[in-house]
């Protein structure tokens, strides 16, 4: 007896489907994609923030696996490449007048890298390019990743830069038992009182902001 088809259109880190064709996460989109990606995520981001103060599970096609700091950026950037309908638009209402029907042969084939590699936050870097340690002159985008290491602490950790009005954000999620989505700003990281999260290259948790290689170095 044949074995089935591998079905190519489940959401991967709530099915767990893997796809059948070649993939590449390094591929990267063209500047007008990569502009739309953007600002999709600036759109969404801040329902998303605010349905999940409502319930774990109230984002679209956000099901309960990989609900952790990377899957938090996989999320955001897989659902900016997918075709959306009435239903996503009455959750999320201000993503109503973007579409990606021009980018849609460039998504289809980055699409498969991204459903078929469930990254974890290093996996998540390592399919990111370096930029910098020092916050201050870096020209930060959205889309960018702090990372945090340490293996003393058996620390992985990833924040996702997003600009919001004009403001940068770096929002998160807590990825252990709270299971919250966070926000903050750069004021607001440096004012903590664990310094492990301080964003400054002289902590040596604090590994540096990465920039997914589907965006360009372009600022």
């Amino acid at each position: 007896m044949k074995s089935p088809a591998i079905l190519t259109a489940g959401l991967f880190f709530v099915l767990g489907i893997f796809q059948s064709l070649p993939s590449n996460p390094h591929e990267r989109l063209s500047p007008q994609a990569q502009a739309y990606v953007r600002r999709f995520i600036e759109r969404i981001a801040p329902t998303v923030l605010t349905l999940e103060k409502k319930s774990a599970l109230a984002n679209y096609r956000w099901g309960d696996k990989n609900r952790d700091c990377a899957g938090l950026v996989r999320y955001l950037i897989w659902e900016a490449m997918q075709q959306h309908d009435a239903n996503f638009w009455r959750i999320y209402p201000s993503t109503r007048t973007l579409t990606n029907n021009e980018f849609s042969s460039e998504f289809a084939q980055l699409q498969r890298a991204w459903t078929k590699n469930n990254f974890t936050a290093e996996e998540l870097v390592r399919a990111s390019r370096f930029i910098g340690r020092n916050i201050g002159s870096l020209r930060l985008q959205t889309g960018d990743i702090l990372y945090y290491r340490s293996t003393e602490l058996k620390l992985r950790h990833v924040m996702l830069v997003v600009k919001i009005k004009a403001h940068l954000y770096f929002i998160y999620h807590t990825g252990d038992a709270r299971r919250e989505l966070r926000i903050r700003t750069l004021a607001d990281l440096r004012a903590l009182e664990n310094s492990a999260w301080l964003p400054d290259a002289e902590n040596p948790i604090f590994r540096g902001v990465y920039r997914p290689s589907l965006f360009s170095d372009a600022t």
